[in-house]
């Protein structure tokens, strides 16, 4: 009988497990091969995220070399450099969690229990992941500005665009 005790705490993690990788199951990722014999060097879960880097790669399967799509911080456009700094999906969750809690407690709370302070700091409050997310993103876009100064990647060819 004591058997069953141990095995049942593993049953239960499996039975969970099971259900988080049937989950997963449906997220679908992009593939990004090699122009040249197609091996797949990345996959990203969420489609068209901005990366930074010089762009130029080497295929580990053919050794050619082509373009991964990765640009430094001052190649991007405005709206790339606001996808890096907030991707869709942290944007979601904040936009989430600044309506929940930052907001709805606002208007669900008795008036004379609602202060001025608390009408600025609970909103701010919510917003603090996504300003965490963003404080993050500084330092690879300081080391992406470094690069782009120090060599010449402005003025590069750019290879073959890598295919998806």
């Amino acid at each position: 009988m004591p058997a069953v005790g141990v095995h049942l705490p593993i049953q239960i993690l499996g039975w969970q497990l099971g259900l988080i990788g049937s989950a997963l199951a449906f997220l679908r990722w992009t593939e990004y091969r090699c122009p040249h014999c197609h091996a797949a060097f990345r996959r990203d879960y969420w489609p068209d995220n901005v990366r930074l880097g010089s762009g130029e790669r080497t295929c580990n399967g053919c050794g050619k070399a082509f373009d991964d799509g990765a640009r430094e911080w001052p190649e991007l456009k405005w709206s790339r450099k606001l996808r890096y700094l907030l991707p869709p999906g942290i944007f979601a969750v904040g936009l989430s969690i600044f309506v929940f809690i930052g907001i709805a407690p606002l208007l669900l709370a008795p008036r004379d229990v609602v202060t001025l302070s608390i009408v600025v700091l609970l909103p701010l409050a919510a917003l603090a992941p996504m300003f965490l997310w963003t404080l993050v993103r500084l330092h690879p876009i300081h080391l992406s500005r470094c690069r782009f100064e120090n060599e010449f990647g402005s003025m590069r060819e750019r290879l073959e665009v890598a295919g998806h």
